[in-house]
């Protein structure tokens, strides 16, 4: 069974090539995953199998209803920041049916709560909302601009 890992900054070009295959145009450059993964490495994580990347989870405190842009450095995470956000997660073929999200969530639960944030929040894209759902996400209006017009602004509490 594969296994999550804390990400470190060498991962990054894995990440973005797992996320370009998974994403196409929402997979972003590793320049960007490396920034995310110094300024939140407690909610930076890649899936292994031995020495392969299966997937990874890029999560970082942030602002509810104002998910960061695309392809843009963050530069800092907001000091009042009131959600933990799921910016990409991304699981490969070969690393499906093992529930390697689900397995994932609780920790980023708890390093929320750590944080005393009480949201988690996504944005679910080409038809991602269904399986959010199943993973106790709600559809909230607004918040998904400029990511497409399939895409779902999605929260959940972390303790529910």
């Amino acid at each position: 069974m594969a296994d999550w890992r804390r990400a470190m900054a060498a991962d990054a070009p894995a990440i973005a090539t797992l996320a370009r295959a998974g994403l196409g145009a929402y997979g972003e450059a590793a320049e960007l995953y490396a920034e995310r993964i110094a300024l939140a490495p407690d909610g930076c994580f890649v899936l292994t199998d031995g020495d392969a990347i299966l997937g990874h989870c890029i999560s970082h405190p942030w602002m509810r209803f104002a998910p960061p842009a695309m392809h843009t450095t963050l530069g800092a995470i907001p000091a009042a920041a009131d959600c933990w956000y799921l910016h990409d997660v991304v699981v490969a073929p070969e690393g499906r049916g093992e529930q390697a999200v689900e397995r994932l969530l609780p920790t980023l639960a708890a390093n929320a709560a750590d944080q005393s944030i009480a949201t988690l929040a996504l944005i679910a894209v080409g038809g991602a909302d269904g399986y959010w759902a199943r993973q106790g996400f709600v559809a909230v209006p607004g918040g998904a601009a400029g990511f497409g017009d399939d895409a779902v602004y999605m929260e959940r509490a972390v303790k529910g």
